[in-house]
């Protein structure tokens, strides 16, 4: 064996480390990058990755130095693959992501399109949410004119849809789209557990239910109760959770969710309505983690209408019971009060005597407009005896809302 194959692979790494720099120093960034990429090989094969990535990436800024944006985004893609390799996919999803931009900058519009599609996949294998959702309306965006196409991308687009939007698919529709999709040997453990994570996540259901019979009306300030619950082929956590009610609506009792893992789980929540109106409780966004599934579910949405809160009429007549002379004048003050929580409206009070008395002063009927919760309301009523005898003075009043009469009376001895 010659002493050239005897020579250890990190040492020659390193010499053409120092070729790299000497001839960056001469101003020839173009043979720098070709010496830096033979070094970050060597590290490769060594399986020293973190020196591999480094060097591709040097390889890969002098390339850009000498303005070969093409040659410059294939060394990001081989480190890309280094570090998935290590199943560092959110590395690896930047640099990725970088090459794209540096394709399209050369009209490589197809590959271009499919680096970008490899790097949406990588940030949903590595939870990236946020991230994927971007880089997919960036791909949207970039490429919404052009003619291109890519089954990578059909793939990513679909994984971002349903992982992080909550989107359904038909299993036809999504057996062909990832059967479609031809990743490369290092690319097929990602494809693989991205796939694997987006089926279980279309069989993942995130539930709410009214925790009794179902309404379609409820009254303002009449506390009620949902259920919130999840369930899923494999065992999960809840990681994060968003709850949305319409502006009518607030919480009294949220959701206690622990981040324990099962195959489903429930939770009581209770919601107070505030405002009349149209009440709406979802979607709720769960985000349920496992060790094979990472999905952003939403769940279903329940609509209702919210009356407004009854009123409680009550009334006082006073004195209950008085004398007085034939034709002389007697007062009574009546007195109601809304101990409910929603307004009395258009009250029809009624004045009723029997015969041997006569109103003074007034009219036997009234309409009182409105009454607000917890307020009060008073008036008098001016009656004269005009027989003797013991008298009989009623009032009656109806709350249009309710429809119930009141009733109270008084006795006026006529001497």
């Amino acid at each position: 064996m010659s002493r050239f194959l005897k020579r250890d692979p990190l040492k020659r790494a390193k010499k053409h480390v120092e070729k790299a720099l000497k001839e960056l120093e001469d101003g020839y960034p173009d043979y720098a990058s070709t010496e830096y990429e033979k070094a970050a090989c060597l590290f490769l094969e060594e399986g020293e990755t973190d020196f591999a990535v480094k060097y591709f990436r040097e390889a890969a800024f002098c390339s850009l130095d000498a303005e070969d944006h093409s040659r410059g985004a294939d060394m990001k893609m081989e480190a890309a693959n280094a570090l998935l390799r290590d199943s560092r996919f959110d590395a690896g999803g930047a640099l990725l992501s970088e090459a794209s931009d540096h394709l399209f900058r050369v009209k490589k519009q197809k590959s271009s399109l499919r680096a970008l599609a490899v790097a949406i996949i990588c940030y949903l294998a590595a939870r990236s949410f946020s991230t994927a959702v971007n880089l997919d309306r960036k791909a949207k965006k970039r490429f919404s004119e052009s003619s291109v196409k890519e089954s990578m991308f059909n793939f990513a687009q679909l994984s971002t849809k349903i992982l992080c939007e909550g989107a359904a698919s038909t299993d036809r529709e999504l057996r062909k789209t990832i059967s479609a999709a031809k990743p490369k040997p290092v690319e097929e453990e990602l494809v693989k557990f991205v796939a694997e994570s987006v089926k279980l996540a279309q069989k993942t259901e995130v539930l709410i239910e009214w925790a009794g019979a179902s309404k379609k009306e409820i009254s303002v300030k009449s506390p009620v109760e949902f259920e919130l619950r999840y369930k899923c082929p494999v065992p999960v956590k809840v990681v994060d959770s968003r709850y949305s009610l319409s502006k009518s609506l607030k919480f009294t009792k949220e959701p206690d969710i622990e981040p324990r893992l099962g195959k489903e789980d429930s939770w009581l929540l209770e919601i107070l309505p505030v405002l009349s109106g149209e009440g709406l409780v979802g979607p709720f966004n769960m985000t349920l983690e496992g060790e094979s599934v990472l999905v952003n579910k939403f769940s279903n949405t329940i609509e209702f209408h919210i009356a407004r809160a009854p009123s409680d009429l009550k009334m006082n007549l006073t004195p209950e019971r008085l004398s007085c002379g034939l034709g002389d004048e007697s007062v009574f003050d009546v007195e109601f009060v809304n101990e409910g929580d929603g307004p009395a409206d258009n009250i029809k009070v009624k004045v009723e005597l029997s015969d041997g008395l006569e109103i003074s002063l007034g009219s036997t009927e009234k309409t009182i407009q409105f009454i607000g919760p917890r307020e009060r309301m008073r008036f008098q009523v001016y009656v004269r005896g005009v027989s003797i005898g013991d008298e009989m003075v009623t009032i009656k009043a109806v709350d249009s809302r309710v429809g119930e009469e009141i009733v109270k009376s008084s006795v006026v001895r006529v001497a």
